[in-house]
């Protein structure tokens, strides 16, 4: 038992004060919690006075703070016992922390004249040695990796009066502190690479800081060189200063602008969102984002894009650095664009945290996320195409639903006939189809019935202009879709249409039958393999036969709810109306024959 528990709320002005959430850190990690954030409690304002909406946000924070812990955890073993398990991310972090400290050194030593020229002397001195890698620079940098590692609890042996070198001069930059650590050595292997990388790593970091010393004693602008330690890491050393860390940052960006009818993010991204920030925590750990460089997240963006796109569920419980340890050959990696929707979000959330701070360092805080990219391949297999026509006779007239008329199980009752069906005559997407209502489907002043698909209820949608109204086609009329929205209308106007369709707890609601129409259509008598075809296809092939139909750009964007041209004209009205929607939709034409339909018989899965 780790000894976590729920956090307490509490409020330092019991009146109008905001709810903190109040925290004792487990007994196992409190040391090494102490000495990354200060103390040995987690107190966090929740930015409210309402008790149900602190209590709301406590559950949403906890398990980030719960995960913080386990990475703490995970770091103690790995400094403690085994210098092998460090990553180069872990080692790079080690060696720019040992960075940042050389330049607060520079910054608070004096400038006396008298001191400068003997001063400049030294560090000039101390320069060539570590870029000439001589035995006085060799000592130096492996006495530097010996205290960032004890200092992070490795544990040190006595090293014998013998072994140390007294003719050598004090390092120039060493303090009395280090100095006296000499008669210690710390207890790892040194024929480890992991402790050869590290000393390569400190060496290129007292270069780096002993060129910013150099500029500062001397009045010259520093430029920095070594791409590992990037400008933005000049900035002061202390926490608030570096910015918040990512998991509060991705906190502060669910809460939107916090303006009244201000936008917030979908529930769906906020889970994409809250699987980026996991997965950069779970490789680098919970960093600022002042700390946060650009080789950071070129090695967070090549992890993730080896991330398969699906997951058995032991794979699921690993973390990134353990997931990538397997052999995952045989499964099919992240297209491109969910790489870089990952980066997206990421980016978003520090841009927010900059525009939202009132700290002078905030324009100084990096933002590697905006630039960084994944480059796809216009001939990449996770391009969405349309479904062909002959997919759409093995899938309506060879499938065992709508060719034979049966029900499967996981295929969510009544969702699997109608939504493929749905999806084929209204080009809407699946997470819009699955979260529709009884009292959804409506009808105009002309008793022309349609779709509506927006928020109310508590439904989301992917951009303001997804919010529209979608005729029903003639052919949905003809093959009964009236007929089944009535018989969910006895369980009450705001009864969802899809009474089995769900998911995980945390999961999109349609999330659970994407999956399932995967394997599905995958699966003979189908056989629809091509890994670019998927439920959204339909949305692709939509557009296509409003094409083929001769329907015009305005009015099918309209019908699908993507965004209008950039024409100041065409954001003015109320857009096209249903009837003349409704005679637009009801030219289209399938590319494939459907009379069979009404009378395929229904056979129930036991």
């Amino acid at each position: 038992m780790s000894g976590e528990r729920v956090p307490k709320l509490w409020r330092r002005n019991k009146r109008r004060g905001a709810y903190y959430l109040n925290l004792r850190v487990p007994k196992d990690v409190a040391e090494v919690y102490a000495e990354t954030y200060g103390t040995q409690k987690v107190l966090e304002s929740l930015r409210t006075s309402d008790h149900a909406e602190a209590l709301r946000r406590r559950d949403e924070r906890l398990p980030v703070i719960l995960d913080r812990f386990t990475e703490l955890r995970a770091a103690a073993k790995r400094t403690r016992r085994d210098l092998s398990e460090l990553s180069r991310a872990d080692l790079e972090r080690l060696a720019t922390g040992y960075y940042r400290e050389v330049l607060s050194a520079a910054k608070s030593r004096s400038a006396d004249p008298e001191e400068r020229a003997e001063r400049l002397e030294e560090l000039e001195d101390a320069l060539a040695s570590y870029r000439n890698q001589d035995e006085q620079g060799r000592d130096s940098v492996r006495e530097r990796a010996d205290l960032i590692l004890k200092n992070k609890g490795w544990p040190t042996a006595r090293v014998s009066d013998a072994d140390l070198d007294t003719t050598r001069a004090p390092d120039a930059d060493l303090d009395a502190t280090a100095e006296s650590e000499r008669a210690y050595a710390v207890s790892v292997d040194r024929a480890l690479p992991q402790y050869a990388e590290l000393q390569e790593l400190v060496r290129r970091a007292a270069i780096e800081g002993s060129r910013f010393a150099l500029s500062e004693l001397s009045g010259r602008p520093f430029v920095p060189s070594d791409p590992l330690f990037n400008p933005d890491a000049t900035i002061p050393d202390n926490e608030a200063a570096r910015g918040p860390l990512l998991s509060e940052a991705l906190l502060a960006w669910k809460e939107g602008s916090g303006v009244v009818g201000g936008r917030k993010p979908r529930r769906q991204t906020v889970m994409e969102a809250d699987m980026a920030v996991r997965h950069f925590v779970q490789l680098h750990g919970d960093m600022r984002i002042g700390e946060i460089g650009k080789k950071l997240v070129q090695d967070y963006a090549v992890a993730i894009s080896k991330i398969p796109v699906k997951l058995s569920v032991e794979l699921q419980k690993m973390t990134l650095p353990d997931l990538l340890k397997r052999d995952l050959s045989k499964f099919r990696r992240r297209s491109a664009s969910t790489v870089n929707k990952s980066l997206q979000m990421l980016s978003a959330m520090i841009e927010q945290a900059r525009r939202k701070s009132d700290l002078d360092e905030a324009s100084h805080w990096p933002n590697h996320f905006k630039a960084e990219r994944v480059e796809s391949d216009a001939t990449a297999e996770d391009d969405r195409v349309p479904f062909s026509a002959a997919d759409l006779r093995r899938i309506f007239a060879n499938g065992p639903v709508h060719g034979r008329g049966e029900r499967l199980k996981g295929g969510r009752g009544e969702a699997q006939y109608w939504l493929p069906l749905l999806a084929l005559f209204t080009g809407a997407r699946l997470s819009e189809l699955g979260q529709l209502r009884v009292c959804d489907l409506q009808t105009d002043d002309g008793g022309i019935a349609f779709i509506s698909i927006g928020t109310s209820g508590g439904r989301t949608v992917k951009t303001r202009t997804s919010i529209r109204k979608v005729p029903i086609h003639p052919e949905l009329r003809r093959l009964g879709f009236f007929g089944y929205v009535e018989g969910r209308r006895s369980s009450g106007q705001g009864a969802t249409l899809w009474p089995l369709l769900g998911s995980a707890e945390n999961r999109a609601r349609t999330a659970a039958f994407s999956q399932w129409w995967g394997n599905y259509q995958g699966r003979k008598p189908i056989g629809v393999t091509d890994p670019r075809k998927v439920f959204h296809s339909f949305r692709h092939l939509f557009k296509d036969m409003c094409r083929d139909a001769g329907l015009s750009e305005d009015v099918h964007d309209a019908l699908t709810g993507h965004a209008a041209g950039k024409s100041v004209g065409r954001g003015y009205g109320a857009g096209h109306s249903v009837a003349r929607l409704f005679a637009e939709i009801s030219k289209i034409v399938a590319p494939v024959q459907l009379s069979h339909l009404p009378r395929a018989k229904v056979c129930h899965a036991d």
